[in-house]
Formats: structure tokens, C-alpha cells, sequence
């Protein structure tokens, strides 16, 4: 059965868009039908059964806010790859077991963010990485609240509220948690926070998030690295789990695990092997 296949490709990057032409080629020969990204924005998704996307892990963010709820493999251009699994070299295997069927979906929630400010809400789209709120110079005093409890009042250079699947970004170089594959939580993480208390928290994916920003120091609110407003004193940004999900095409090979300690050469002892044999797809 022939098939529709979105291919979006780094513009900053010319080996990438060369590949994009010999995809677009392969998926001919082989029966299917490529769709280039200008033909995506004029037709939009309709029948499309994923986007291929040639980048890093940021084009990967941005093409789900673009063309959310669709499936989505990565072929890796950038430099950690934790979204974009696929490495250059092994294109024709991963678009071979594309067109066959054989991969899986990992389904993740998001995060969705509004802005209340004078008894006004202002929707600034969702996240699939993580919102925060971040200080200039000058530190913030932002106060978080949990299904409307009050939390506490956490002084610094802001507060990052992350996905499990961006657990691995900024959540974690702020010294956050990782969620390992499965938890449906968000980590919420004070930013160099000027107090003895700082741990991040984790809740549940069903509460509802408030930050409110007390003093009037400016901050800025940014989802998946990008500025969305400058916010001010009174400013109060309210997280819930999005609408969308952000969805990526695996294929078994690399387990959660192997790619925490590949992609971030996390490992405490890389020389000693390990008692047990790594545990196969079939076992």
C-alpha cells in the first residue's frame, strides 16, 4: 500500500537537504509518496503517516509544534540526538522499516502555557520539552503553586517546568530529575536558586501548575528554548498538560537506558562490563 511521507529538512545544514532529495528518490523506486515541506505548509497533514525530519533534536521540537500529533523520525544532523535516533549512515535501514511497519510509536505528553496578566489570559502555545521562566541580571522571586496550593517562594534565576521527555534538557543540566521512559509526571526544577532549599519536585501530568513572579525584576517566559513574552511583576503563568502529543518513531534497537548513557557518556565505570547480558528486543 502506497504511503504519505512528510520530509522537512534543516535549512542551515546543505548535507541534509541533499539527503532529503535521495529520501524523496528511495520512497519513489519504492511506491510511496514523498512531500516536501513546502507542499506540507500548502496542503497541511491530512493523510500524512510521518514526517521525516533531517536535523537535531531542535528541528525535531519544532516540527511537532508545526505538525503535531504525527508521527516523527529523526535522522540526526545535530549533536546529542536524543530525539533524532536515527544516525546518518543508517537512513535506508530506518526508512525500510518505515514503509514496512516495523517500529513503534513512543507517545509523550506535552505542556501547554498561559499568560495571566491584568485578570487577561493570553494562550502561548505548548511545549514538548519544557516551559520556563528565566531572570536577567537581576534575580526573580517566583512563587509555585500546585492545584492551587501554595508550594513556596523560590528566589534565583527562575523555574523550569519539564516534560519526562525533556527531563533530559534543561531540566537536567539545572540539576532536575530524569524521568526514565513511562513516568507520566513534570519535574519542576528551581533555576540556581539562592536557598539551601532547592529540591525539584515531581507531580503528576493531571495537576494543574501556577508560577507567579512576585517582584519586578523582568523575566521571560520560553517554551522549548524559544522567548514567547517578557513578563513583568503580577505576571502569573499557568502549565497544564497539553492537547497535542509529541510522537516518535523507534525501532527498538536503543533502550532508554543505552541512550542516557551513550548520548551523555554517562557512565561511572566505562570499563568494567556489566554482570548481566543487555536484555534483546525478543527478550
Amino acid at each position: 500500500m502506497s504511503k504519505r511521507y512528510g520530509i522537512v529538512a534543516a535549512l542551515s545544514k546543505t548535507e541534509a537537504k541533499l539527503l532529503a532529495e535521495e529520501i524523496g528518490a528511495w520512497l519513489r523506486k519504492h511506491g510511496h509518496e514523498p512531500v516536501t515541506e513546502t507542499e506540507l505548509s500548502a496542503t497541511g497533514i491530512a493523510g500524512i503517516d510521518a514526517v521525516i525530519v533531517l536535523g537535531g533534536d531542535g528541528l525535531m521540537m519544532r516540527s511537532a509544534n508545526v505538525y503535531p500529533d504525527v508521527p516523527l523520525l529523526g535522522i540526526n544532523f545535530g549533536k546529542v540526538g536524543f530525539l533524532a535516533l536515527v544516525e546518518q549512515q543508517d537512513w535506508v535501514n530506518a526508512l525500510r522499516m518505515l514503509v514496512e511497519g516495523q517500529f513503534t510509536v513512543e507517545t509523550s505528553s506535552t505542556l501547554e502555557a498561559n499568560l495571566v496578566r491584568d485578570r487577561k489570559t493570553h494562550a502561548q502555545g505548548w511545549a514538548i520539552n519544557d516551559v520556563v521562566i528565566r531572570g536577567g541580571n537581576r534575580m526573580l522571586d517566583v512563587e509555585v503553586y500546585v492545584d492551587s496550593h501554595f508550594v513556596n517562594t523560590y528566589p534565583g534565576d527562575g523555574m523550569i517546568v519539564s516534560t519526562a521527555r525533556g527531563s533530559t534538557a534543561y531540566c537536567m543540566a539545572a540539576g532536575g530529575p530524569i524521568l526514565t521512559a513511562g513516568v507520566r509526571g513534570y519535574a519542576i526544577v528551581p533555576i540556581s536558586c539562592h536557598s539551601p532549599i532547592r529540591t525539584p519536585m515531581v507531580v503528576s501530568e493531571d495537576v494543574s501548575i501556577e508560577l507567579v513572579l512576585t517582584n519586578d525584576h523582568e523575566g521571560s517566559l520560553i517554551l522549548d528554548g524559544r522567548t514567547r513574552v517578557d513578563l513583568r511583576q503580577g505576571d502569573v503563568v499557568q502549565i497544564k498538560r497539553g492537547v497535542h502529543t509529541f510522537q516518535l518513531v523507534t525501532f527498538g534497537t536503543t533502550n532508554f537506558y543505552d541512550a542516557i548513557r551513550e548520548k551523555f557518556n554517562f557512565q561511572i565505570r566505562p570499563d568494567v562490563p556489566p554482570t548481566r547480558q543487555p536484555v534483546t528486543s525478543e527478550g
